[in-house]
């Protein structure tokens, strides 16, 4: 009883009601894991000093409430449903992580089925992940926890008689027979020699009461080396030991082997170098050594620090330790300093850790391999590489970025290998989607370029071949293009593939055809200048000649003629000082009333209005003038009004408007000028298109440059020109605002320039 008395009350109490042997109660009592025994009421009936540490079991709890009540955290939890388990089906449960929040600890838990319960053995591993399991009941139930450990324990009393001996311990010496109650001396004759460790250690352990430790070889018949430690117990002493001749004679195979791996490393054509478990170079081949220009490893292992060109040092420690703390492997490239000339020379260093059955590294290995030259070597690499990818990247966005169409197509198929963003646009595609059809199917409608590049899958090389026509699903845009199609030849002179380029021509031949019509208008416009200019001075006489002769007239037949007359002749003079307007343009802006404007165009169609039944309604509002270039804004509204009597064959209504308006975007102030018809009207895609340079559809009667011209001039004027459009049965036709400020700013005039 004297050791039950050195134990907590709790502990007491408990091993009053239960047989057990002082010393394993005393071995439990002292585990670092925790013990906890429950009865079927779930109440504590003990825990050790582990236990009661970690779980916070105070005197009180000992049977008294049941664990739910006292630490009500685990109900509906993993730990709950193990130990409820364990009771009813009395098989064992393992818990390998548990996290109970009231106390902020992880447990690791295994749940034994007792006679009178369960047993916990758990341990901390929020804090310690090596705790040993025990379970503490009976001797039968303390026995079985310490049957978990994988060492031998043997308890000595102060005679050094055998006292306990648990089953792991029995299994390792059953060579010796039964030794429970015998004298270790006398069992275990070969532990006494002179200088004998298991002497020395055990007594100082029994007489001293100091825990030590050694290892050992004990001959027959175990023939194994023992890992021994020797703990001071209140009737003797307690030995922990364990087989090590596994690792003893790896340790000794590896000795004798370490001077063949030296040799064979000291032969190496290549640097090799070993480094202890913090990094620290312990060991190079002599190779190595030489270079570094070193007799042998400085015993502080980080002198060689110094062979490191000085640019590198702070790389290289930052890699060095990053590797080592990670415990993986790493590599490094550094200059190191070759001793004979002081070259700074470029090496490859590689580490991988050596780990032991535990996984703790044991040691590093390492090479080293002079990269210098390969080194060199991979940098003019590389700069012709980036200076290659360079130009490809220019060659790649001349190619993409070229006005100019081009496709690469495959000999065979015609297949679409390459194409730019250009060739794409003529061909109305994506990129994306032209990849991978046939120049047929891409460029349908066009035989003779069909034509064109089978000749170039045979090897002929065409060059700047006009070629014109339309494409499928496009019949009204009549296009021109100038196509060269190049064979590329492989080696062996067979064509491998079809460069194709075109230059669409549409434009330029469309504003050779405009530029032709502009200067036949042209002519005309001098040529009508010129009459007018000409038929002014007989008009002039003949006025007057009518005005003599209507003072003279005595019949008023004869002066109703002549008034007619006069007003005919008047309107004819009107026309040609309208004609000489618009072929000589101002200089410099004017103001002018909208009703001179509308006026002055009304007069030049007064015919044509009459002959297709069109009625004109006028509406003015506008009182104040604007500031423009006459000639330029009679010019938009000339082609307005005609493009409105086009699209009144068989006549309609004209209106004509003039109001002051603000435009509610910027607020300026101005006057909009209003040219609506009765029309056919426009569809959608005309009105989209409708102010695009040479779109028109008038077919060869158009030019496309009327509303294109009206569009820059009004742009000019810092105008806006709108359309509204309407092809409905009942309500059709066109209606176009022209809005132009009051005070503009205007530059000189260029129209001649567009005209």
């Amino acid at each position: 009883m004297a050791n039950q008395k050195q134990l907590s009350d709790s502990t007491a109490q408990v091993l009053d009601q239960a047989p057990a042997d002082p010393t394993i109660a005393y071995l439990v009592e002292n585990l670092t894991d925790a013990v906890m025994l429950l009865d079927r009421h779930w109440r504590i009936t003990f825990a050790n000093a582990a236990a009661r540490a970690v779980s916070h079991v105070k005197p009180g709890y000992i049977n008294s409430r049941s664990l739910w009540e006292l630490y009500p955290g685990a109900l509906g939890t993993a730990a709950e449903e193990a130990y409820r388990d364990v009771m009813e089906n009395r098989r064992e449960r393992t818990i390998d992580a548990f996290f109970y929040e009231p106390f902020n600890v992880w447990f690791s838990i295994h749940v034994l089925p007792m006679p009178d319960g369960i047993a916990l053995y758990y341990q901390d591993i929020t804090a310690a992940h090596h705790a040993q399991t025990a379970l503490l009941s009976t001797t039968e139930q303390l026995q079985a926890v310490l049957t978990a450990t994988s060492d031998g324990i043997m308890s000595l009393d102060r005679d050094f008689r055998i006292t306990y001996l648990n089953d792991r311990g029995q299994t390792m010496l059953a060579a010796n027979g039964p030794s429970v109650g015998t004298i270790l001396w006398q069992t275990y004759p070969y532990t006494v020699y002179p200088g004998s460790p298991y002497v020395e250690h055990y007594t100082r352990a029994m007489v001293e009461r100091v825990p030590s430790g050694f290892q050992a070889f004990y001959p027959e018949p175990f023939n194994f080396w023992l890992d021994v430690i020797a703990r001071p117990a209140p009737d003797g002493i307690i030995i922990f030991f364990r087989d090590i001749t596994k690792e003893k004679l790896r340790e000794e195979r590896l000795r004798s082997s370490e001077e063949r791996y030296r040799i064979l490393t000291e032969l190496s054509p290549q640097c090799l170098w070993t480094a202890s478990p913090q990094g620290n170079l312990d060991y190079a081949n002599q190779r190595f050594l030489n270079y570094l220009g070193l007799s042998a490893i400085p015993p502080d292992g980080t002198a060689f620090l110094a062979c490191i060109d000085p640019a590198d040092i702070d790389h290289a420690i930052h890699v060095w330790t990053i590797g080592v703390a990670s415990g993986s492997d790493y590599t490094l490239d550094v200059r190191l300093i070759r001793a004979s000339d002081g070259a700074s020379r470029w090496w490859h260093l590689s580490a991988s850790p050596l780990r032991d059955p535990s996984g703790n590294i044991q040691q590093w290995l390492g090479t080293a391999a002079d990269i210098h030259e390969d080194r060199l070597a991979a940098a003019r690499l590389q700069e012709q590489y980036t200076e290659i990818d360079r130009q490809r990247r220019e060659l790649e966005t001349i190619y993409r970025g070229s006005p100019v169409g081009k496709l690469l197509c495959d000999p065979k198929d015609l297949r679409v290998l390459r194409i730019n963003d250009r060739q794409a646009q003529i061909s109305r595609t994506s990129s994306a989607e032209a990849i991978g059809k046939s120049y047929i199917e891409l460029m349908p409608g066009l035989s003779v370029a069909h034509a064109l590049i089978r000749r170039a899958a045979l090897g002929e090389n065409i060059l700047n071949h006009d070629i014109d026509g339309y494409l499928d699903g496009y019949p009204d845009e009549h296009r021109y293009w100038t196509v060269s199609f190049s064979p590329i030849f492989d080696d062996d002179g067979t064509v491998q593939a079809i460069a194709a380029a075109a230059i669409e021509t549409t434009t330029q031949k469309r504003a050779e055809a405009a530029l032709i019509q502009s200067e036949k208008l042209a002519v005309v416009g001098r040529m009508a200048s010129s009459i007018a200019h000409e038929i002014n001075n007989p008009l002039e006489s003949v006025t007057n000649l009518i005005f003599i002769a209507r003072q003279n007239a005595a019949s008023p037949e004869v002066q109703q003629l002549l008034d007619l007359a006069d007003q005919e002749l008047r309107r004819v003079a009107v026309i040609t000082n309208q004609t000489l307007r618009f072929h000589k343009q101002a200089t410099a802006p004017r103001e002018i009333a909208c009703t001179d404007l509308f006026a002055t165009v009304l007069s030049l169609y007064e015919g044509r209005l009459r002959n297709s039944s069109i009625r004109v309604e006028k509406r003015k509002r506008a009182e104040r003038p604007i500031t423009c270039f006459e000639g330029d804004i009679r010019q938009v509204l000339n082609n307005l009004v005609s493009n409105a009597i086009d699209a009144m064959p068989t006549g309609g209504r004209l209106i004509l408007r003039s109001r002051e308006t603000t435009e509610w975007r910027t607020g300026r102030k101005g006057l909009t000028l209003t040219v609506a018809d009765s029309g056919t009207g426009m569809s959608p895609e005309t009105q989209t298109n409708v102010f695009k340079a040479f779109f028109t559809t008038k077919g060869i009667n158009g030019t496309g440059l009327g509303l294109w011209i009206g569009s820059e001039i009004v742009e000019r004027h810092d105008g806006r020109l709108r359309l509204r459009s309407s092809q409905h049965p009942s309500h059709h036709g066109t209606v176009f605002n022209l809005f132009l400020p009051f005070t503009p700013h205007l530059p000189p005039n260029t129209t001649n320039l567009i005209q």
